[in-house]
């Protein structure tokens, strides 16, 4: 007899079959913990995690192979990660919910695209850091170890090991 676990991994490889990365893309916006299908379909994903749905994954190219979680990460509800590089999310993070990491900026065929050419930057969210409600990471913009960013922060450049930062953009707080 087939287990209920293993009807549905058959379920989300049908899916993926049929419809590509996009149809587990829009799976993840339904399920409450995200950690095995983004194992399933390419990334790596240390133990411990507590990945929280609905999960925004933005700039898939065929799997999530992109995407690195260490362990002990913690990320709450509604997250965006762009995958157009490497995402990086180092050991014992927390991540709160509705927070934005991006790794590309691009103005498309607008008339500003000649002062703002396309960007695509790696991220890194390094370990023991806290990002707070909804904060923005750029591309580029690399979270030092046991940063701190505070909720609501648009991180522009990268923050050191250790700095708490704050606003919009984000800078260093005593």
């Amino acid at each position: 007899m087939i287990s209920r676990a293993d009807l549905g991994r058959l379920a989300l490889r049908l899916r993926h079959r049929f419809g590509g990365i996009e149809a587990i893309n829009r799976r993840l916006l339904l399920l409450d913990r995200v950690d095995d299908v983004l194992r399933a379909f390419g990334a790596a994903v240390d133990a411990g995690t507590v990945l929280h749905g609905p999960l925004v994954v933005h700039n898939v190219q065929g799997d999530y192979g992109n995407l690195r979680i260490g362990a002990g990460v913690h990320l709450g509800r509604l997250i965006v990660l762009d995958l157009a590089a490497p995402v990086e999310i180092e050991a014992g993070c927390t991540i709160s919910m509705g927070s934005t990491i991006l790794t590309h900026s691009d103005a498309g065929e607008s008339p500003v695209s000649a002062r703002y050419p396309r960007i695509v930057a790696p991220a890194r969210i390094g370990a023991g850091s806290y990002l707070g409600a909804n904060v923005t990471v750029l591309a580029g913009c690399h979270i030092g170890r046991e940063a701190v960013v505070a909720a609501g922060a648009v991180v522009t450049e990268p923050v050191p090991d250790g700095a708490v930062v704050a606003g919009v953009p984000a800078r260093p707080v005593s």
